[in-house]
């Protein structure tokens, strides 16, 4: 009887009939185990009823419940895939692939706000889901958050840079650069904060230099100024004036080294413009700022169900 419920799973013979008519005789595994030969075969409707039937046996299965939600969503029935992924978490499932489903889901019924939330869930869980963070940006520019959405991005493509992989989201990033660009000559359209999400231990904010593209630097409330390396100065073109050359520079990994200070004529902050900022420079200096330009915004830290963002309001 397993064998033959496995085989019209995977060839989709069996009617939805004729299972109901067998149920009696088949077991909560029996319907759960061919679940895989449906999904093997692309069959979305047969993986449904199996679950579906294998979901009345066992009702609580939280995982399984998840399950049934992904396939309903890949069905483009997205409503009642939402309605089963709730009931899973209310049962405790919490996994990476859930959050991100049930974002996608939220997304498709267009209650953005919460696909945005979740997919920011997933992604705490897994920060290297790549799909989910490509979305994500998509859906905060789609609120007019560019600047959030190129922070998401920046900071997972120069993690890959450092470690010696290309950036992945290089043509999406440029996409919402030149969307920037066009706004800009737009009045009225700068946001009065910007929010940052947690990447890693860190914080990351786009700056601009000039024309130059935007560039990830760490937020450190720690540092006394902001810091960057000379090969940005250099490819940035920035505007500079030097104020003291060989100045001893301890490195975040306790390495030693010299450099320079600068003061810099302006920068971009997200949108906000800063002029004639104090910077420190070396060839190694990781891109970060410190309290000195910081103590131009107001931060504001928050911790929203795991998730943690800090905000950044011109004072």
């Amino acid at each position: 009887m397993n064998r033959w419920i496995a085989r019209a799973g995977l060839a989709g013979f069996m009617s939805s009939a004729c299972l109901f008519a067998l149920a009696a005789d088949v077991t909560a595994e029996s319907y759960k185990a061919a679940v895989t030969p449906c999904l093997k075969a692309r069959d979305l409707d047969c993986a449904e009823k199996n679950w579906t039937y294998y979901l009345r046996l066992r009702p609580t299965d939280s995982n399984a419940i998840a399950n049934l939600g992904i396939v309903l969503n890949q069905r483009d029935k997205h409503k009642e895939a939402i309605i089963q992924f709730e009931k899973a978490m209310d049962l405790g499932e919490g996994t990476y692939d859930l959050f991100a489903y049930y974002a996608d889901s939220l997304a498709k019924v267009g209650r953005t706000d919460d696909a945005i939330d979740w997919s920011y869930k997933a992604l705490t869980v897994v920060p290297r889901l790549v799909d989910v963070r490509g979305s994500l940006a998509k859906l905060l520019v789609l609120q007019k958050r560019h600047y959030e959405a190129l922070a998401v991005l920046s900071a997972y493509d120069d993690e890959a840079v450092a470690t010696g992989h290309d950036p992945y989201f290089e043509g999406q990033r440029i996409a919402i650069e030149s969307s920037l660009a066009r706004q800009r000559s737009a009045p009225g359209t700068e946001p009065k904060s910007i929010r940052l999400p947690k990447y890693g231990d860190h914080f990351y904010v786009p700056v601009t230099f000039g024309d130059a593209r935007p560039q990830a630097f760490m937020v450190d409330t720690g540092a006394a100024t902001v810091a960057l390396n000379d090969a940005l100065m250099a490819s940035a073109k920035i505007d500079y004036k030097v104020v003291e050359r060989n100045v001893p520079i301890r490195l975040a990994d306790g390495r030693k080294t010299t450099g320079q200070i600068v003061r810099i004529a302006s920068m971009k902050v997200g949108p906000f413009e800063l002029k004639d900022q104090v910077a420190m420079t070396c060839a190694k200096c990781l891109p970060l700022l410190g309290q000195k330009t910081l103590a131009k915004f107001d931060l504001k830290t928050s911790k929203v169900q795991g998730v943690e963002f800090v905000s950044l309001s011109p004072r």
